[in-house]
């Protein structure tokens, strides 16, 4: 089983995780590219930042839809017992409730962060400047 698939509070913070390594990889990296003067380098007729931004981008974004997934499947109990499960709220006081409300929580953190990782790349493709 992968390590997303055991009970831990990892699963919880995968999106968020993942939004916060693309944030700081674009930023420094388009950060180094304004101060070093090659933001306007180009690679196969693709300028360094776009690229870099669009392949950090991409890696991101599958990787917090695999969270979303894994989330979504433990949320409504597959593939384990077949069944979806009840829908929210999780109120009771018991374990598998407890792991639906984690599983919950993680598919609309991750949510956030896929909408997050998408908006804050808009920059780099519609500013082509430094200034």
């Amino acid at each position: 089983a992968r390590a997303f698939e055991r009970d831990s509070l990892f699963s919880l913070i995968a999106g968020p995780l993942v939004w916060t390594v693309h944030f700081l990889s674009l930023y420094i990296f388009t950060a180094i590219a304004c101060a070093k003067g090659f933001f306007h380098d180009e690679i196969l007729g693709v300028r360094v930042v776009q690229l870099f931004g669009g392949a950090v981008t991409v890696i991101a974004v599958v990787l917090i839809l695999d969270a979303m997934i894994l989330s979504y499947r433990r949320w409504r109990g597959m593939p384990w017992d077949g069944e979806p499960g009840p829908l929210p709220p999780h109120d009771a006081n018991d374990v598998a409730s407890r792991r639906r409300f984690m599983a919950y929580a993680g598919l609309l953190l991750s949510g956030l962060a896929l909408i997050a990782t998408i908006w804050e790349t808009l920059p780099i493709v519609f500013f082509a400047t430094c200034e």
